[in-house]
């Protein structure tokens, strides 16, 4: 995994993965911190990506707010996080990080988690349109030097429930149209055959299970 991540992260632009350390690998491995799934090709592995799972012995931490949409009540123990989804360089184009995705999120509801979240580089587009198609939701933006997507899934379907009639268009890389449409109460629902990303209002309904 540690040779993965070298080999993903010498091909990436700065800040699009954030690293991890032995330690922290060895907490997914054993079942402490979450669950790591891999695809390999006999011996080599091609891809590998984190599932962290919050437990009674580490809640999500109190010292970080709680994610866009996640009521406070489940935050401690109800809201997994999508980590780390590498793909060897050579191995791309194979459809490993849309499968490695829809086994985190099976596991994530097995274990009774009622949200997951992810966050991804606003630039890095193959990340956020790929969770975008396997319906996730871009629920927030931090606008730092490097502007993070933040993205959610509800195993409660109304959770996030939008109004078809009510969207709005937003080009793939506008981080002040995705900004305003987030501020004005829409959340990113899709990806347009133009290839912009659609907003819909987030339904009175969906924010007040969400709240």
């Amino acid at each position: 995994m540690l040779a993965l991540q070298s080999a993903v992260a010498a091909d990436l632009p700065p800040h699009f993965l954030r690293a991890k350390s032995e330690d922290d690998l060895r907490g997914y491995l054993d079942g402490r911190l979450g669950v790591a799934f891999g695809i390999f090709d006999r011996d080599a592995m091609l891809a590998t990506a984190l599932l962290r799972l919050p437990g009674a012995d580490h809640p999500n931490p109190k010292s970080e707010p709680p994610f866009p949409l996640v009521p406070e009540a489940d935050w401690p123990h109800r809201a997994a996080f999508l980590e780390n989804a590498m793909v060897l360089p050579a191995a791309r184009g194979r459809g490993f990080q849309r499968a490695l995705l829809r086994l985190r999120l099976a596991h994530a509801a097995a274990a009774g988690m009622q949200w997951v979240c992810a966050g991804a580089s606003l630039r890095n587009e193959a990340s956020w349109r790929n969770l975008l198609a396997e319906e996730m939701t871009i629920v927030g933006l931090v606008d730092r030097a490097v502007p993070m997507l933040g993205l959610l899934t509800a195993f409660d379907t109304d959770a996030l429930a939008t109004d078809p009639d009510d969207r709005r268009s937003v080009a793939a890389q506008d981080r002040a149209g995705h900004q305003a449409a987030l501020g004005r109460g829409y959340v990113g629902v899709g990806l347009a055959p133009d290839g912009t990303v659609t907003y819909r209002r987030l339904s009175t309904h969906g924010a007040r299970r969400a709240a």
